[in-house]
Order: C-alpha cells, then sequence, then structure tokens
C-alpha cells in the first residue's frame, strides 16, 4: 500500500509539486518512503494501493443524532451540523462516521474546492486512490479518560499540534492559535474535568494561558511513524470519497467481481462459438436444400423459370385454367398420387401435352415398378403404357406414358 501526505489547502492548485509518501508492506510495516510528485510515483507504483491523507481543511465533528437506519442519520446530519458551521452547506462535502461510545455519530466536513482540487490532480498523474482520510481522524482512538490531550505533530509538511477530548474528535492546530483555542475549550468542561496532558517542553508556556484550576500532566509526544503503522493498516472509517466522489477515484466495485466476470466472459466466448457452428451448419443445410429443390423442380417441370416453386407444383397439379384441370392437371395428379405411396421413385423428366405426360423415372426394382404401373391403372380416367424399362447399377430405369382415357 502507497500512503501519500498530501500538502496544506493552499497548496492544493500546484499541478506537480513533490509529496511526502511511504509504502506499507502486507503486515502495515513501513518498507521505504520519500518526497516526489504524483507523476513519479504513478511510474513507480502504478499497481499500488494508494491511499492519501488530508493535513488541514477538514473539519471533524461530533453529533447527537436520534435513529438507528444509516439512510435516516445520514439525511439529518448536515442539518445537525448547520449551527456549527459558517459556510453554505451546498458548499461542503459531510461523511458520515462510526458512532462513538457515548452514542453520538462523528463526521467529517471539508469543502468542495479541496475535495474538486485534490481529485483532479490524481486523475491527471493516472493514480486510482481508495480512500482520502482527514490526517487528524487516525489519533481519534487517542483520547484521554477525562480532560484533553496535547501532542506535537512531526509530520512533514503538516506541523503541528492535534489536541484529543474523549467527547470530541481530534483537532489539529497552528502554534499561533493553540493558547487561545485551548483556554477556551477548556472553559467549556467542568472545573473537575480541566485537566491538560502535554509534553514537558510545553507546560510552562501553557500555564499562564489556562484558567487557574486548569490540572497539567506531562505526556511524552506521540510519534507519527508508529501511528502511521497502527492506524493505515486497518479500515478507514472517515474516507471522503463518498457520495459524488466515489465513483471517480475509489477502486470500482466491480473489482472484487473480476473472476466471475471473467468466467462469464468464457462462458459467453462459448456460447458464441457454439451459435457461430450451428449457425454454419444451418446455412450448409439450407443450401444443400436450395440445391435439391433446383434439381428437383428443373426434372419435374424442364423448361420452366422457377419462382416459387410449392405454387408452381401446386398450379400444375390443381391446374391454373380450365383446360389444365381437364386435361394436363389431371394426369399430373393421378400419377403424384400413385407415386406418393411409393418409396425409392426418382424423377427424371416430365414431358407432356395437355391429353399426355412421358415420365422418365427410376425405380428400386422391377417389382417396384410394376406396383407403381398397377397404382396408375386404378386412377380413374387415365391409361398408362410401358414404353420401355433397363437395368443400371441400383435399380431400374423406365418411361411411362400417361394418357387420358377415352372412355
Amino acid at each position: 500500500m502507497l500512503i501519500v501526505l498530501l500538502t496544506a489547502v493552499a497548496a492544493a492548485s500546484e499541478q506537480d509539486g513533490p509529496l511526502h509518501w511511504w509504502r506499507l508492506g502486507r503486515e502495515g510495516q513501513p518498507l521505504e518512503q520519500g518526497c516526489d510528485s504524483l507523476g513519479v510515483l504513478r511510474q513507480r507504483f502504478a499497481a499500488e494501493r494508494v491511499r492519501a491523507l488530508l493535513p488541514e481543511g477538514v473539519g471533524l465533528h461530533r453529533v447527537t443524532l436520534p435513529g438507528q437506519r444509516a439512510a435516516a442519520l445520514r439525511a439529518a446530519l448536515p442539518y445537525a451540523l448547520e449551527e456549527r458551521l459558517s459556510q453554505e452547506l451546498d458548499d461542503l462535502h459531510i461523511v458520515m462516521g462510526p458512532r462513538r461510545s457515548d452514542g453520538r455519530v462523528s463526521a467529517a466536513v471539508v469543502e468542495h474546492s479541496v475535495m474538486t482540487a485534490w481529485t483532479e490532480r490524481f486523475a491527471q498523474a493516472g493514480l486510482r486512490v481508495e480512500a482520502l482520510l482527514p490526517l487528524a481522524a487516525l489519533y481519534a482512538d487517542q483520547a484521554p479518560s477525562q480532560g484533553l490531550r496535547l501532542q506535537a505533530l512531526d509530520w512533514p509538511q503538516a506541523p503541528g499540534w492535534l489536541v484529543c477530548a474523549g467527547d470530541e474528535e481530534p483537532v489539529l492546530l497552528e502554534q499561533a492559535l493553540l493558547p487561545f483555542w485551548l483556554g477556551n475549550r477548556l472553559q467549556t468542561l467542568a472545573p473537575e474535568q480541566r485537566v491538560l496532558e502535554a509534553p514537558a517542553s510545553e507546560v510552562d508556556a501553557l500555564q499562564a494561558c489556562l484558567p487557574a484550576d486548569t490540572r497539567l500532566v506531562t505526556a511524552p509526544p506521540t510519534e507519527s511513524a508508529v501511528s502511521l503503522q497502527q492506524q493505515l493498516s486497518a479500515a478507514a472509517p472517515f474516507n471522503l470519497l463518498t457520495g459524488p466522489y466515489a465513483v471517480s477515484m475509489a477502486a470500482p466495485p466491480w473489482r472484487k467481481l473480476r473472476p466471475v466476470m471473467a468466467a462469464a466472459g468464457v462462458v459467453l466466448l462459448l456460447s458464441i462459438g457454439w451459435l457461430g457452428a450451428e449457425r454454419a451448419a444451418l446455412v450448409e443445410e439450407r443450401d444443400a436444400l436450395r440445391s435439391q429443390i433446383d434439381a428437383t423442380f428443373s426434372r419435374a417441370l424442364p423448361g420452366a423459370r422457377m419462382q416459387d416453386p410449392l405454387v408452381q407444383f401446386q398450379q400444375q397439379l390443381q391446374g391454373s385454367s380450365g383446360q389444365v384441370q381437364a386435361g394436363a392437371g389431371m394426369l399430373l395428379h393421378a400419377f403424384f398420387a400413385s407415386v406418393k405411396g411409393q418409396a425409392g421413385v426418382e424423377i427424371r423428366q416430365l414431358r407432356g401435352s395437355v391429353d399426355a405426360l412421358d415420365v422418365e423415372l427410376k425405380v428400386v426394382s422391377f417389382a417396384e415398378l410394376e406396383k407403381l404401373r398397377a397404382a396408375l391403372a386404378g386412377s380413374a380416367g387415365i391409361t398408362e403404357s410401358l414404353e420401355g424399362a433397363d437395368s443400371e447399377n441400383g435399380g431400374v430405369s423406365a418411361r411411362i406414358r400417361i394418357a387420358r382415357s377415352e372412355s
């Protein structure tokens, strides 16, 4: 994982200024660190998961919200913070954090302009950030049991003081504001709660600015490297990449579904291949059927122009005029009705007129030929005569003449 410490809000407009970074191992231990631009980080750590720390410009609050449903809490959160904020709600990005041990809900507030500036810089550098965290939120679990705790921060590019309290979220302060802020904050506490844990080097300087009944307790400073290792290895409760910033910067939600998507892609490719093979087989079968229809039409109706074979055969069988109905239509109908019950009959040529029909065909044997002649002879209104018959490989070729009966 790559941790990037962002600069102050005033410097967020710089196009590609150097930023301090740390690369952590799987166990959260720092492996290497440096100070480079986002472009250099993109070249060196293109595949690393990136988390960014925002030291300034984020206000952390704790408010009382009724109800338990997360959607209702998010809807009510901006109005619960409205009295604490000096800016319009439309200009602010508000993120709900976890519920604290005292029952109140934590929240982070940052201007949209700050979010836009940093997300655009990361986008231009080609880096995807999975979390954008307020630096002060890393110290939320270091609140004292009573009073306030003051500790110096020695993060690069983010020096200052951190104040933790049991009833409020951590606050980052500059040196110039520290005495005034501590004095006012301690005045809001009950006398028995006016306890300040501070580094020994700052006790004398703060003594004159605090209420007289404040008890000062010396405490060793906390090293930022220890906090980095402990805090960033866990999940981030105050990820600012939510709402309108979640889609463009955070890790895409489909990333966890990549194995399923890959399997679905394989199934889709196999299905497309199977459908392609089926289509090719159907096309081949269609072409063979068309060739068979052409051959049958040419043998049955020599010299005729094929337009709609089914209609043309029906017209030949039923007759398209009175003359055909009385002549050739009757002969064709009698012939095809007799052939319908026979197996292995191949019609090679049909020639005829209104009064007679000459048929060249092939049957499997002389017995089948006699069976066909018997069926024709049994048809009313026609006579049949065998013009010739010859044996050939696989059957018998014959020529039969069918004529109208004069009786």
